[in-house]
């Protein structure tokens, strides 16, 4: 990859950061401070202020704020998780409590929420994540009523500690039908350190001899993977010629922003 494509790939990155900043539901809420990562010390008070805001033209809320566990789906956006089933060794939920837990909100106000705790001295190493998950009480007539929400991701960082970025592949496989001129295939990863990071795939197309076919890879990922956490990634190869029929074998690596390696896995397919 040249350096023009690694700027603009940056500039993509840091732009979509930006814009997970501010979080928006349409026709109802909007939070600032939507995404929360700070390096804490054990044994330290931390606080952080949100900013809930509606627009003129939105209906009045009655709006509630929980603290939850931090989930990610297959595709790395953020899910709130109840206590009762929030069982991650890396929960940061049960030391963290948000003030008010409940307002109101006019059309155009903001509102300030104010996340806060105490870090145990015993806290561990690496990261500890939470969501804030603020959304308003049901509105609407009859028996089913919308309510809007935002999970706000907390993701902290323990000072002095060891930050273990690792993870296996869990699944490499093809996309049936398998097609003798594009091969796409399914990644599926998952994150077995104590940290969070972000990942991209550099991968290989061979036949049985060693001979490279194709090569492919995929952008850094907009969401960082968090510890226990499982990320399904795609990509395709496009050979230069139609494979003819025999066997073939891909290779894939998990990669940090620098290169890193963190896991290899092959796999083989036959046409």
């Amino acid at each position: 990859m040249n350096y023009n494509r690694c700027l603009i790939l940056k500039l993509i990155l840091i732009q979509a950061l930006l814009a997970l900043s501010i979080l928006s539901v349409a026709d109802g809420l909007t939070v600032k401070g939507a995404i929360i990562e700070m390096n804490v010390t054990p044994g330290n008070h931390i606080s952080r202020e949100i900013k809930v805001q509606t627009s003129s033209t939105d209906s009045p809320m009655d709006i509630l704020v929980d603290v939850m566990g931090y989930g990610q789906s297959p595709q790395g956006g953020s899910k709130a998780i109840s206590p009762d089933k929030d069982t991650s060794p890396y929960t940061a939920r049960p030391f963290l409590n948000v003030t008010p837990a409940a307002f109101h909100i006019d059309p155009g106000q903001q509102k300030s929420v104010t996340l806060a705790g105490d870090v145990p001295m015993d806290v561990g190493s690496g990261g500890r994540y939470a969501i804030v998950n603020i959304h308003s009480k049901p509105q609407g007539k009859g028996t089913v009523g919308v309510s809007l929400a935002i999970n706000v991701p907390v993701r902290l960082i323990i000072n002095s500690t060891e930050q273990i970025r690792k993870g296996e592949i869990t699944d490499l496989k093809l996309k049936e039908p398998i097609s003798g001129r594009q091969q796409n295939v399914t990644l599926t990863f998952k994150n077995t350190g104590n940290y969070h990071y972000f990942v991209k795939v550099n991968a290989s197309l061979t036949d049985m001899d060693g001979i490279l076919l194709a090569r492919t890879s995929t952008p850094l990922s907009i969401f960082s993977v968090i510890p226990t956490s499982t990320r399904v990634i795609e990509f395709s190869f496009l050979p230069v010629a139609s494979l003819n029929a025999g066997s073939y074998k891909i290779n894939a690596t998990i990669e940090l922003e620098d290169g890193t390696v963190l896991v290899e896995k092959v796999t083989g397919f036959a046409l």
